[in-house]
């Protein structure tokens, strides 16, 4: 696909994506500015995946956890148990996102 035709889909899905937006922001008495708005509207239709919300989550709070004084083997133990996930699944899921 040539970048002209990629640009027109992209500006088609922009703009469709942007009235389902709004759209859904009316039915729903949500302030279309605020991010955290359009972040709920992507969950609701499917843009974003549970994994990778949680793959995220779980890169975040093992960021936080790294100023403390923990190994990381701990660290990996504390976001199992926070998460309900095994110790080899937040392994896995660090190694994906590295």
């Amino acid at each position: 696909m040539e970048k002209r035709q990629k640009k027109q889909i992209l500006d088609l899905f922009c703009d469709a994506t942007n009235q389902e937006f709004q759209a859904y922001c009316q039915r729903h008495g949500r302030d279309a500015q605020r991010f955290e708005s359009f972040i709920t509207y992507a969950i609701d239709f499917n843009f974003i995946s549970d994994s990778t919300i949680q793959q995220h989550a779980i890169k975040k709070a093992y960021q936080e956890l790294q100023d403390s004084n923990l190994k990381k083997t701990e660290r990996v133990n504390t976001l199992a148990d926070r998460f309900n996930l095994t110790a080899r699944s937040i392994w896995n899921i660090l190694r994906k996102l590295n």
